[in-house]
């Protein structure tokens, strides 16, 4: 009862924003001096904005080579629907102009890139075409096509794949039994994500509430935990992000809990903040912008 009222009074707030406040999704990133160990860093971080203030968000990093990119959703005044970008960025704080690497006629967000031995696959976010699909790069960091579709005939956000004792675990936020994506958390397990033979986790969901199981980008160490990231939608659509240790992860079992709360109070005029990614001292991450109309 307490977080129904709580969305209807923060439902009122943000119809009073809207008109006073633009707002566009934008990232933020850079290197730290050792390993995220508290939030402190991240009020110092560089910031890339699209240079008409469409949307920049779902970032995610790859050190390829010795050289440093972000992988991102973008949107703009010409395709009208989400695609995927990758720009190249430097210890500066620079960074190369956007490059797209994948348009297509449905929705894509969430660019989940992660390394299978020595090749580079992306998980898109594709529920718009219910499905969950792997791509392959086959020139980095550009090119990628179509591996296979991981599942099919589902509606399915923001799918992040974690290798975990032998095992590849797909965490994923389904609409099934369910009004929105993020009430429910959902597990599948499979020994080579490469050509599956997925199995449901049987405590699915694993994870059942109220828009705050989202994943918010790839599990990561945080304070010596291996940590989940989740979006909490209740004050708004990726209003923060909350870190839950894993504390049991096998084919049979599955417990998280909840570690710490990352608000987006860097900045006065930043509202919101949905997706994080960590690679040892390196950190990116989305976050809302305000502008007074």
């Amino acid at each position: 009862m307490k977080r129904i009222f709580l969305k209807k009074w923060y439902k009122f707030q943000q119809k009073q924003k809207q008109k006073l406040f633009d707002s566009h999704w934008y990232i933020r990133f850079g290197w730290l001096d050792e390993s995220l160990k508290n939030q402190e860093p991240l009020k110092n971080l560089f910031e890339i904005h699209s240079s008409k203030e469409f949307t920049f968000a779902d970032s995610f990093y790859v050190k390829d080579h010795d050289r440093h990119y972000i992988f991102f959703e973008e949107v703009d005044d010409q395709h009208p629907v989400g695609f995927l970008s990758v720009l190249e960025v430097f210890k500066d704080g620079t960074h190369t102009t956007p490059k797209s690497i994948l348009k297509l006629d449905y929705h894509l967000s969430y660019p989940c890139v992660f390394k299978v031995e020595n090749d580079w696959y992306m998980i898109p976010e594709s529920s718009a075409n219910k499905t969950v699909e792997l791509w392959k790069c086959i020139d980095f960091p550009l090119k990628w096509e179509k591996h296979s579709n991981l599942l099919e005939n589902i509606e399915a956000v923001d799918s992040t794949p974690l290798y975990h004792e032998g095992m590849w675990y797909l965490f994923t936020s389904t609409r099934r039994n369910c009004k929105k994506f993020g009430d429910r958390l959902d597990l599948f397990f499979t020994q080579d994500i490469l050509n599956p033979n997925w199995q449901e986790h049987p405590q699915n969901p694993v994870c059942k509430g109220k828009i705050q199981y989202r994943m918010a980008g790839k599990p990561f160490i945080y304070q010596n935990k291996l940590v989940r990231p989740s979006q909490d939608s209740l004050k708004r659509y990726g209003g923060h992000i909350e870190l839950k240790e894993i504390i049991k992860l096998n084919p049979i079992e599955y417990e998280e809990r909840l570690c710490e709360t990352i608000l987006p109070d860097w900045l006065d005029m930043d509202d919101g903040c949905h997706t994080i990614d960590v690679h040892q001292n390196f950190v990116v991450i989305d976050a809302i912008r305000l502008n007074k109309k």
